[in-house]
């Protein structure tokens, strides 16, 4: 997931490159540091804060995964080679996976990495994540009930090196590399395996009782922000960066591991993550002189790209794979009923002015988005990339509401004339006199966002939709946008929207088993449907194309569907190198990059 923002290769690229990777590997030994000082731009609000590489929803996010926690806990297979969505078998932790006895036996061997202590990164490191979230699934906001580990029947250490996974039953091999052992990383068992600060290390991982434990002090340090820096758990690390530096605001400096076993030049000592409040004040800093080695552009602010130019820096589109959409709560005490009517889902997203907004708010940076599968670059199905099956059309909007019973009130608020399940009635449980009136929460600090939601709200007064709107920080919009049940006061969000929706990083191979799948730890929307659980069910077990799962949840509109923005118009100091291809999951590699002052 990963919220905020969601690259793509050709279909042939990422479903075949699985098994074609290089197994022939050997790290060079690590470079010595000139000390030189890289900063980088995080995006308005988006903050990292949280570092334990096993979160929930609420801070499931680009910002906490890609840029933050990948820096020193690298995962068993490293997503993003040469700007395109396939594993880099340089960058990561295992060999590639070998398949047996019908797609129900997996062999994981690893490379020879080392932990900043000293250690082997073994097999019993896995086996210590395998058990944490045996234990722990449902805090997970990756896990996927019927999915890891529930289709895990066993597992097998084969020595420090290796192991072996027994699975339920058959699986894709592409998929499960992809979005299910790229998810898996290492965590150091003889460092991590207590239950209190005082505790001495044990094995408590092997009972679930144990495990259970050792998950809640893993996650009451990782909340405890004010000691990321100080705190020895997190000052082991396998990954070419050691957290030097972290204040509460979101600002984040790193030290290069010099004890790091994988590929890097670390010609960069020290990088550092400069928060911002909003893109406006980035953008001032970036107009005030060379500060920053690494910012961006806010599309609203396209126009003023050449004055950066003087100041040293060249601009690169920051394109990302992924989807772009806002999420409506279905389970939603008072408005769930009418969010779960395929119709008013249909006659919302026909009121979305999609290539308005790419011309008119993005200023031509972009491209339209209208289903669960990455438009562009083109791969997979994408049938659906230039105007979707619910294209705009504000009469098509209005129709589709009176058909279905609805008093249609364009600029005020429409209710539900003629409520019941039959033709020409609103559907089940929508009352007589329910009102088209929602909440909708967005991420502050992105003026992208803001006008964009002040656009959605004008569309939707057309049919008589009303959106009372309000702004708050990122990190309280995406805590906000979780999976809940009705009964639960965390379940009276309507509407929200972090700015944008989905990066296929830790699940790169596009279906739609942690978005859209019922009960799926990622699926915020908390949308459930037979069919497209159906459908995603063969995309995974099987070897079934995407074709039909897209098309469907094209047409079924489980989200709105919103324009896809690149993640960034990138403005790079020139003197500032080995920062292209950017990854299309978003992530950074700093150990690469060199600095000329």
């Amino acid at each position: 997931m990963s919220k905020p923002r969601a690259l793509g290769a050709s279909a042939t690229i990422v479903c075949g490159a699985l098994l074609a990777v290089s197994a022939s590997f050997a790290p060079p030994a690590a470079a010595s540091s000139t000390g030189a000082t890289v900063t980088f731009a995080e995006l308005p609000g988006a903050t990292p804060n949280y570092i334990f590489p096993m979160m929930t929803g609420a801070y499931y996010s680009v910002a906490n995964i890609e840029q933050f926690e990948r820096l020193s806990y690298r995962s068993l297979y490293w997503v993003g080679d040469n700007g395109k969505p396939v594993i880099d078998p340089a960058l990561s932790l295992a060999y590639p996976p070998t398949f047996s006895a019908g797609d129900t036996v997996v062999t994981v061997r690893l490379r020879d990495y080392r932990w900043s202590d000293g250690t082997q990164v073994s097999s019993r490191d896995v086996a210590f994540w395998l058990n944490l979230l045996e234990a722990n699934k449902k805090e997970f906001a990756a896990y996927i009930p019927g999915e890891f580990p529930d289709n895990l029947k066993g597992y097998k250490l084969l020595g420090p090196e290796s192991l072996q996974l027994d699975l339920t039953g058959p699986v894709n091999p592409t998929w499960f590399t992809y979005d299910q052992l790229s998810q898996i990383t290492p965590l150091p068992q003889q460092a991590w395996d207590k239950i209190s600060v005082s505790s001495p290390i044990g094995n408590y991982d092997e009972t679930r009782s144990g495990a259970v434990k050792v998950f809640d002090f893993l996650t009451s340090q990782s909340k405890d922000i004010s000691t990321y820096s100080t705190n020895p758990l997190w000052q082991v690390v396998d990954g070419p960066w050691k957290l030097d530096e972290y204040l509460s605001d979101g600002y984040v400096k790193f030290v290069a591991n010099q004890d790091y076993s994988g590929p890097d030049n670390h010609s960069v000592k020290y990088f550092v993550e400069e928060p911002f409040t909003t893109d406006t004040a980035e953008l001032n800093v970036l107009r005030s002189g060379h500060s920053l080695d690494y910012g961006y552009l806010p599309p609203q602010d396209a126009p003023v790209k050449s004055t950066l130019e003087p100041e040293g820096y060249t601009t690169s589109v920051w394109n990302s794979w992924g989807i772009n959409y806002f999420v409506i709560n279905f389970n939603n005490a008072e408005v769930g009923p009418v969010f779960s009517q395929a119709y008013f889902r249909q006659a919302m997203q026909s009121l979305v002015d999609q290539p308005a907004f790419i011309k008119k708010i993005l200023n031509g940076y972009g491209h339209t988005d209208y289903g669960p599968v990455p438009s562009q670059p083109t791969t997979y199905a994408t049938n659906y990339e230039l105007k979707g099956p619910w294209p705009y059309d504000p009469a098509k909007a209005v129709s589709l509401l009176r058909e279905h019973g609805w008093d249609v009130k364009a600029g005020g608020v429409s209710t539900c004339a003629r409520p019941g399940s039959g033709r020409g009635e609103c559907g089940p449980g929508v009352k007589r006199g329910a009102a088209a009136n929602f909440d909708l929460v967005y991420a502050s600090g992105s003026v992208v966002t803001e006008e964009e939601m002040a656009a959605i709200k004008s569309e939707f007064s057309m049919a008589g939709i009303n959106l009372n709107l309000s702004a708050e920080p990122f990190d309280a919009v995406i805590s906000k946008a979780a999976p809940c049940k009705p009964s639960q006061a965390a379940c009276s969000w309507q509407m929200a929207n972090w700015g944008g929706g989905w990066t296929f990083g830790v699940n790169p191979y596009p279906t739609g088993d942690q978005l859209f799948a019922t009960g799926s730890g990622s699926n915020f929307s908390n949308y459930s449907n037979p069919s497209a659980d159906k459908l995603i069910e063969a995309t995974v077990h099987g070897k079934a194309s995407l074709a039909q799962y897209e098309n469907y949840l094209a047409y079924e509109v489980p989200v709105i569907w919103m324009p896809m923005a690149p993640y960034a118009i990138s403005e790079i100091y020139n003197k500032l190198h080995g920062v292209l291809p950017q990854s299309p999951i978003e992530s950074v590699t700093p150990e690469f990059w060199s600095l000329s002052r």
